[in-house]
This record gives structure tokens, sequence and C-alpha cells, in this order.
């Protein structure tokens, strides 16, 4: 790889070339400054002697180069021999030459000329980095007609246009590498290795530095837990997302679509199926897309706000979980009105639960995503709020009000439940427990979503109320993978995985809960019973059965008026036969008495 990489390398240098005895010109070459590394991809940053002069052949350009740089590096960077700045500061002088201008005084024509890495600096990177050594020969020269040209310079390079020459001294890549402010070191596994130039920047985009000016990061996932173990706890959110996803998008289908008599309790149900739905389907696009390539989309780099699809379900997730808390704040309400009016007429106040819920749960989701909020991070199974102020603020604040809100009326239902059970007058009793009978469902719903809604908000506050006993266990950690044989043997300190699985599970398992309460019920089964179309099929079923039964019966019934008629045909030839065979014999009796 190596060697295809450096022949590709060594025509960047050339170009289109004049032929002369000295060094080749490339007429067409420019100085340019360099427009600086991919956000996120280190490569020469940092590690040029002059970034505002860099020589561009007449043939290639600033991003072919640093593809094939980016390549190259990332060869490099799997082995720790080659993991330091004289390595890099090498590599970016021959990526990137410093590049002098030479102003022809007869034609005032000014021409580029690259100042080329030394040759002692090759011998030097290519006995500390094995790596180079198999693809890289600094004594390699490059033939243009019948000349041939050393591409490493032991001391000078001459360039000549028309009569004139012009010479400049080797690139002495050293005195780059040691003027570096950031120390290149190893990174232990799982640590990555990552160089920056504005760490800052780094944090924003998702790498986790273990301390200031580290060439290493964390890697992704986190150290939080084994391998084995993010991979188990990434397939139940992928397994719970898809089944819940599916069920609803079911009971959508049956409740608000097919649904003949859709009733107010419907449109209550249909909204907080839909954004149960939503919700679900955040989870099942991460899946599509892998879990784990969604939240870490490169090794060392968590999700950021860079990475669209990262985004895309942050953002689906934040909506939809503030529109599942406030319909359910709505059904508790509803319920417990119900009940608590019973005999009274209900106003239909959907239209107005729609647009406030609607409003409520979009906006803190719109400036989120305007102010680039949304990211992975070491211990999210999702992506999701990155500050501790958004997600207090634009997330925990407005679930905390329904929340509350949905479990006064919760503790009123109760109250009204009390009621009817204690209630000696006969018919306020007869009646309230009918209604009581008819909301069982919800009331249960109810119950269930609201222990999950409370988990994840206690859950959440206790994370961060003892983030610093995580963050306090970093030292140790290093001293563990400085000391251990194994480094897969050193982890962070982390939740109880159990109590991380459960809250994984109680934001995916909502439409599970919701097909066990609504979608294996009477009221479903006579929806599809009666629906049109199932209708329509089993009219069509049942007629082809009739026919083809009406088919085997005339078979059947020709079958045997045919054998009937040859029975019958048999017989009377049977009888015919016996009377002339009497006669036969008669003829013959009558015949012997006469001879006689």
């Amino acid at each position: 790889m190596v060697s295809i990489i450096y022949i590709f390398l060594i025509v960047l240098y050339f170009g289109s070339v004049a032929k002369s005895q000295y060094f080749p010109l490339d007429k067409g070459a420019t100085c340019q400054k360099y427009k600086g590394d991919y956000p996120g991809i280190q490569l020469c940053d940092g590690f040029l002697s002059n970034p505002d002069s860099i020589y561009i052949n007449s043939t290639s350009s600033q991003e072919a180069i640093q593809a094939i740089g980016n390549l190259v590096r990332q060869y490099l960077s799997k082995s720790e021999s080659c993991k330091n700045a004289r390595t890099f500061a090498f590599l970016c002088a021959f990526l990137f030459p410093e590049c002098e201008k030479y102003t022809d005084p007869v034609t005032k024509v000014t021409y580029a000329y690259p100042i080329l890495p030394c040759y002692n600096n090759c011998l030097n990177v290519t006995k500390s980095c094995q790596a180079l050594t198999a693809g890289l020969s600094c004594a390699t020269k490059q033939t243009i007609g019948n000349i041939s040209y050393s591409v490493f310079p032991k001391n000078t390079t001459t360039y000549q246009i028309d009569s004139l020459s012009y010479t400049n001294t080797c690139e002495n890549t050293d005195l780059i590498s040691n003027s570096q402010n950031t120390t290149i070191q190893q990174c232990f596994e799982p640590l990555v290795y990552h160089v920056s130039t504005n760490q800052t920047y780094d944090k924003s985009i998702g790498y986790i530095f273990p301390y200031k000016n580290s060439t290493c990061v964390v890697g992704c996932p986190a150290p939080l837990y084994y391998t084995n173990q993010w991979r188990n706890l990434y397939r139940l959110s992928d397994v719970l997302s898809i089944l819940s996803c599916i069920l609803t998008l079911f009971l959508v289908i049956t409740l608000g679509i097919i649904n003949p008599k859709v009733s107010r309790f419907d449109k209550i149900n249909v909204m907080l199926l839909s954004s149960i739905f939503l919700q679900a389907f955040s989870g099942a696009l991460m899946t599509f897309n892998g879990t784990e390539n969604t939240l870490c989309p490169e090794d060392g780099r968590f999700a950021s706000f860079l990475d669209r699809m990262c985004v895309t379900t942050g953002f689906l997730l934040h909506g939809s979980s503030l529109l599942v808390v406030q319909w359910w704040c709505v059904l508790s309400f509803e319920v417990w009105f119900t009940i608590f009016q019973v005999g009274k007429k209900q106003k239909d106040r959907f239209i107005y639960y729609l647009v406030a819920s609607l409003i409520i749960a979009w906006i803190p989701p719109i400036v989120s995503i305007s102010k680039n909020e949304y990211s992975g991070g070491p211990a999210n199974p999702f992506c999701w709020l990155t500050t501790f102020n958004y997600r207090r603020f634009a997330f925990w604040l407005p679930m905390g009000i329904f929340l509350c809100l949905g479990g006064v009326f919760l503790i009123l239902l109760m109250r009204e439940i009390y009621i009817i059970v204690s209630s000696n007058v006969k018919s306020t009793k007869e009646s309230r427990f009918k209604i009581l009978k008819m909301e069982a469902k919800p009331i249960i719903s109810l119950i269930m979503y609201f222990s999950c809604l409370l988990y994840l908000f206690i859950y959440d506050q206790w994370i961060n109320n003892h983030m610093h006993i995580y963050t306090d266990s970093i030292p140790s950690y290093a001293l563990c993978l400085l000391t251990s044989t194994s480094s897969k043997d050193c982890l962070l300190k982390s939740p109880n995985i159990a109590g991380f699985g459960y809250f994984i599970y109680s934001i995916r398992v909502f439409g599970i809960y919701a097909f066990i309460i609504y979608g294996i019920s009477k009221k479903t089964l006579q929806i599809w019973k009666y629906n049109y179309f199932i209708v329509f099929i089993g009219q069509k079923i049942e007629q082809f059965t009739n026919a083809t039964t009406t088919a085997k019966s005339s078979n059947s019934n020709n079958s045997s008026t045919t054998n009937n008629i040859s029975v019958k045909a048999s017989s009377n030839m049977e009888t015919r036969q016996e009377d002339e065979d009497e006669h036969s014999q008669s003829v013959d009796l009558d015949s012997n008495s006469d001879t006689q």
C-alpha cells in the first residue's frame, strides 16, 4: 500500500515539468496557503514549517494530496513506532513542501519552487518507522528523459529556467518536529491516537481527551462496560425499537384509520400512539444505520452535530418524548374527569390539546438543533442533548411539569376509584362502576407509562448528581492501563449495568405496553373483523369456496345419474337375456316331445 501511494506522491512533485540538466521545474506550479485539515481528521496542522506557503504543482490540488495523505497517516497510525512528531513532520514536508518564489529578472515571470525534505531526514524516519521501510527508499530517483533526479536531496537542489539557475537548501524536518508544543505519545488500547491543534473544537465534535494537550482520546464506545456488554445493550435497544415501531403502527392504523367509530378517547390514544411511534422510529433509524456506527462514526470520536443521523434521531427522540408525556397527561386528565363528571355530557377538547402539544413539544428541539446540541456521548445509548442546562430546561423541565400534573390526575383518579368502591348509593355506584370498568385499560396504561417516565426522570437526575464519581475514576483507570497485562480488563467506574439497561428498556418499551393494553382486545378484533377490506376479502374467499363446493357437488350428481342409468340398462339387458334363454329351452323341449 505504501509503495503505491508513494508512486502517486512522486507524481505530485513533478507534475508537468520542463526538461533540463537540473531539477525539473513545473512552470504551472503555485505557492498556496494551506487550507487546513478537514474537521476531525488530523493531518498537517502544526507540522508545516510555513503553512502560509506550500508548493502545489500544476496537475494536482490540496484536496487530492490531503486524500492520499489521510490514507498514509491512517496506515502509519497503526504502528506505535511511527507515532512521533519526527514521522509526521517528514510526511507533511513530503506532502506539502515549503514553497519559494523566484522571479526571472529578464522575463519578469515568477516561478514556484519546492523545498524538498533532506535525505538524512528520510533515513532517520525510515529507521524509526518500520511501516515506511518496505515502501519508501530514500535513494529513489525520478528519471525524466535521460537524466535522473534525487527525490530527497542530500544538501541543495538547483533549478534552471532558460540560462538562469536557482538553488535552495533542503528542508531539515527535524527542526519542525522539535518545535512542536504538542508531544506525540503512544496510546494504550482502548485509547486512540489523535493529535489536536484545537482541543476545544475537537471536544465539540466528539473527541474526549484524558487530560490537556493529550494526543490520545477515549475510544468509542467508552470503556464503561466491556465490548460484549455494550453490544448487548445496543441489541436490547434495537429489538425494542423495532417491535415498538411495528406494534404502534398497527395500533395507529387500527384505532385511527380503519376504526369506523373514532371516539374522543380514540383520538387521544391515536395521538399518544403516534408519539410513541415517532419515539420508536428514532431508535429504528439507528438500528438500520447500525447503532454502534451511529454513536461512534469514527474510531475515537463520539457522534456530534457533524453527524446527520445522530442529529436526526436525537431531534425526533426529543420532540416525540415530550409529545408522549403530554398526551399521557391529557389521557390521565380525561379518564379522571370522565369518571368525576359521570352522567354529564363531555366537550371534545381534542383540537386544543393538539395545537398546544405540538407547540410545546417542538419548540425546544428546534432551539436545540439550532445550537448544535445533539450528540452521542460516553454513557449515551442514543443521541441526546449535550449540555446539562439544555437537558434541564429544554427537556426535563417540561417533562417534570407534565409528570407532576399527570401524577396529580392519577391521585385524583385513585380517589374516585376509592369513592366508587366505598359508596353505598346503589345507582351512583353502579353507573360509576360501569364507567370504571370501561376505563380499566386506560387506567392500567397510565400507571405503566408513569412508572417508565418516572424512572427515566429519576435515573437521569441521579446520574448527573453523581457524575463526579465517574470522572474521579479516570486516574485509577490510567494507572490500570499502565500496569495491567491486558488493557481490556480496565474499566472506568460506571453506573450499574442493570440500571442502565432498564433505562434503555424504559424509553423503548412504550409501544409494547400499548399493544398489550389495546392491541390484544375485543375492540381491536371487532374493528378488523368488520373492516370493509377484510370483509371484502372474506366474501371473495367465501364465493370462491362456494363455487368450488358447487362444482364438486354438480360433478358428483352427474356421476351418480350416469351410474344409475348404466345400472338400469344392465339390469334390463340381463332380464331380456333370461327370457330368451327360457324361450329357447321351451322350444327345445317341444321339439323333443314331437320326436318321441
